[in-house]
């Protein structure tokens, strides 16, 4: 009997494929070296292409990715989205004093430097029609649908579908795949299981390894 691919044969064919698109927006030349900032910045971009916003909330005259504490993404996103498009609107970056100010954002980031402050103000966003980044460990419990992580020096990400649910979006199984973790389906790997993720729980990690045998 023929059976598919591996979950985790899967996850490592798509992973540097899915990376190299997200980085191209940053640079032409494969050798370049990125810096956080700018990996982020080409992730809050690619993010788009992998999501999809209830009908109303992509009919405005433009695609917004707000970011709030993080200049450095901020800058590197103003480089990358100049005369490019999301869902067919031009992209603009708008920068965040509070997150009163998102107004018609479809993307909010939240640096690491301020999140700490705001935790307890994502819970009315989360119902929103918006896709929140954040750069936490412990953010997706308070609201946030992606969060970024940093592993072996790289910067990855990590989902929650909940989230998503709440926040009426729906992400691809492309995305879905690559990420690191996946708050909401059945882990499709050992990965989070490791010490590094530690407040993964338990059950999540002896399905996943029941699954592997």
């Amino acid at each position: 009997m023929t059976t598919g691919p591996h979950p985790r044969s899967s996850r490592r064919r798509y992973w540097p494929a899915l990376l190299a698109s997200m980085l191209a927006a940053v640079s032409a030349h494969a050798d370049t070296e990125y810096s956080a900032d700018a990996v982020k910045a080409a992730y809050l971009f690619r993010f788009a292409g992998y999501v999809d916003w209830p009908p109303s909330a992509t009919s405005g005259s433009a695609f917004t990715i707000a970011v709030l504490c993080a200049n450095g993404v901020a800058d590197e996103l103003d480089r990358i989205v100049a005369g490019r498009s999301i869902k067919g609107l031009p992209v603009e970056t708008r920068r965040l004093k509070s997150l009163q100010q998102i107004d018609q954002a479809q993307i909010v980031y939240v640096g690491a430097g301020c999140y700490l402050d705001l935790h307890d103000r994502l819970a009315p966003l989360a119902r929103r029609p918006v896709l929140l980044v954040t750069d936490d460990q412990g953010a997706l419990r308070d609201g946030a649908t992606i969060n970024f992580l940093s592993i072996d020096n790289h910067v990855r990400f990590e989902i929650s579908l909940q989230s998503a649910e709440r926040s009426g979006l729906k992400i691809s199984s492309e995305l879905l795949s690559v990420a690191a973790r996946v708050l909401g389906i059945q882990l499709r790997s050992n990965f989070a299981c490791s010490p590094r993720w530690a407040e993964a729980p338990s059950s999540d990690c002896r399905s996943n390894r029941l699954a592997s045998r």
